[in-house]
């Protein structure tokens, strides 16, 4: 089996979704969820080139390419849960008395996804300022020139496929994952085989990945709400206290933030 070709063909997947994560990064819009979505899903798809494609790259690199691409990840995933939140409270109709506390739920949401988006700027900056993407397009390149031209070994394209498929559902399989494991584990099955559709090879995936996926992001968003709407009282309260000296003018503000804490358990994402 010879793996040049394959590699080179990763190779060329991996410059291109680094391009995409790039361009997505540059037209984000802090308040917009679309862009913010766009963004993430371009990093989803690059940390998984990083993964199927890792042979083509020196291991040490690759290492500490995906660090500094977790952080952004997690930036952007922060980011999102936070926008989405923001919108599902800000379309809430409350009554009199709860609506004090929904509006100030929805300004604390607001000024969080604020300093998020400093996370994520401080993530990319560093990205840059270590010359990763530089490193990336340079010893890509060196494959593509050298062997760009030749055809991929099915064989050889299998056997990382079946080697990727496998350490995915054996993590997937592993006693209690989170949701949130989970979610990255299924979406890594799906970006895979659409990086190696064009290959048509015959991959086997589970049927119902997409479905599962959905299921899996819908319930780990439930519970990143609710914790967060939780933190965020609880800073809430301690904002209060340390500003007021009591808990007097609380009371009203956590009312109507318990109302909607209450109401996100049937919490539902956009798609839904």
């Amino acid at each position: 089996m010879r793996r040049e070709g394959f590699l080179a063909y990763g190779a060329r997947q991996t410059t291109e979704c680094l391009c995409a994560l790039h361009a997505r990064l540059a037209a984000l819009v802090p308040k917009d969820l679309q862009t913010v979505e766009g963004a993430l899903a371009a990093a989803h798809r690059l940390q998984t080139c990083l993964t199927l494609f890792a042979k083509g790259y020196p291991s040490p690199r690759v290492a500490l390419w995906k660090r500094r691409l977790r952080r952004i990840v997690r930036a952007l995933n922060a980011l999102r849960d936070c926008l989405r939140l923001a919108e599902w409270v800000a379309a809430q109709q409350p009554l009199p008395a709860h609506k004090a506390g929904v509006q100030r739920a929805l300004l604390r949401l607001q000024q969080r996804a604020e300093t998020l988006h400093q996370t994520l700027r401080r993530a990319f900056q560093r990205w840059h300022a270590e010359r990763i993407p530089n490193e990336i397009r340079g010893l890509s390149r060196r494959w593509v020139q050298s062997f760009g031209e030749e055809a991929v070994d099915p064989e050889y394209a299998l056997q990382v496929w079946r080697l990727f498929r496998r350490e995915q559902l054996a993590a997937l399989e592993s006693p209690a994952p989170s949701a949130t494991g989970q979610c990255g584990r299924v979406r890594a099955l799906l970006e895979a085989c659409d990086l190696l559709a064009p290959l048509g090879l015959p991959l086997e995936c589970p049927d119902d990945l997409q479905a599962r996926y959905a299921a899996l992001d819908a319930q780990r968003f439930r519970d990143e709400a609710a914790c967060l709407l939780h933190k965020l009282l609880q800073q809430e309260r301690e904002r209060t206290l340390q500003y007021a000296g009591n808990l007097r003018s609380f009371g009203r503000i956590q009312k109507g933030w318990e109302w909607l804490m209450a109401q996100s358990e049937n919490l539902c994402l956009p798609s839904e």
